[in-house]
């Protein structure tokens, strides 16, 4: 079955992203990140549903890659483990993974031999991350984004977090303890599950042009769509990790720093860990081999045309 795994790289696009959940209906898995667009699927229905996303107005066709059976197993492996992302070994993507794949199950209609694939990388990727990239450093954009903020405020000092997803989530949980966090986002619901799970403060969505007059900010909102003018910001420290940023016409005013500045900042911590990394990118190897001979699925009747797909 392995073999008929097919994954296709594609730059990251939220446009592209939206066009292909209309039309996977459970037949791929769909994954974007600050980095790139993943297509995960078995034979060519995930160059098809490629193609009906370009013919719908995307333009993309010669911007990706493609891999097939263990190279599939192996770049999605590597992913996972953090070790394609700038920021070598960042655990984030694990979420971004989880988050994805509950979007593939809610379709209803999720391929069954797709889960399978899933549910046997989150273990072996769990199994090489406990052995190999342990204690590697900073390694989240949320420790950075932490750390740049320490620099410049004292304890108590108030952050405005813009953004209600895991990335605002694994900030405020490292950091509530040190600063007076604000949250502001759009999903009300989500926003009182941080307010009660961190005893948070919030600003409400509809208030949102008061963003303007805060000194520390981190954004971890991704959308091309224009959030605030222009004008009239206060800010001492704007970390952004929005991609695309709505914010990112700030990038010339001090204090600011994007994701690119992030990347940066971890490539620094990156220097002293390529040992560990190596070991896990050899441990990934092994594994992929391993789940050659030991990749076994039961598929019930009807099923078996979706390997001919």
């Amino acid at each position: 079955m392995l073999e008929r795994l097919k994954l296709i790289n594609s730059r990251p696009s939220e446009e592209l992203e939206k066009t292909l959940q209309c039309k996977a209906h459970g037949q791929v898995f769909i994954l974007r990140t600050c980095q790139r667009t993943l297509v995960l699927g078995f034979n060519e229905r995930p160059n098809k549903i490629l193609e009906s996303a370009f013919s719908a107005g995307n333009h993309f066709s010669d911007l990706y890659e493609e891999y097939v059976g263990l190279e599939a197993y192996e770049f999605l492996l590597q992913t996972i483990c953090g070790l394609k992302s700038r920021i070598l070994g960042e655990n984030e993507i694990v979420h971004q993974f989880k988050e994805a794949y509950g979007t593939f199950l809610a379709q209803g209609s999720a391929n069954r031999l797709i889960q399978n694939v899933l549910e046997k990388l989150f273990k072996d990727a769990k199994e090489i991350r406990t052995k190999h990239l342990r204690n590697i450093g900073l390694q989240t954009y949320a420790g950075i984004s932490r750390k740049i903020f320490v620099e410049r405020f004292k304890p108590g000092s108030q952050i405005l977090v813009l953004g209600s997803g895991q990335l605002a989530e694994d900030f405020i949980k490292i950091s509530h303890r040190r600063f007076d966090i604000i949250i502001c986002a759009r999903n009300g619901k989500r926003v009182k599950e941080l307010k009660d799970k961190f005893s948070i403060k919030s600003l409400p969505w509809d208030k949102k042009e008061e963003i303007k007059g805060h000194e520390a900010i981190l954004n971890t909102i991704g959308t091309k769509e224009e959030l605030l003018s222009h004008n009239s910001y206060a800010f001492k420290v704007f970390v952004d990790l929005g991609e695309p940023s709505p914010f990112a016409f700030l990038r010339h005013n001090s204090g600011y720093h994007s994701l690119d500045d992030i990347f940066l900042l971890g490539k620094t911590h990156s220097e002293n860990k390529n040992q560990k990394v190596q070991m896990a990118m050899d441990a990934i190897t092994e594994k992929t081999k391993h789940r050659q001979g030991h990749f076994i699925v039961r598929i019930p009747n009807g099923w078996d045309e979706l390997l001919f797909a």
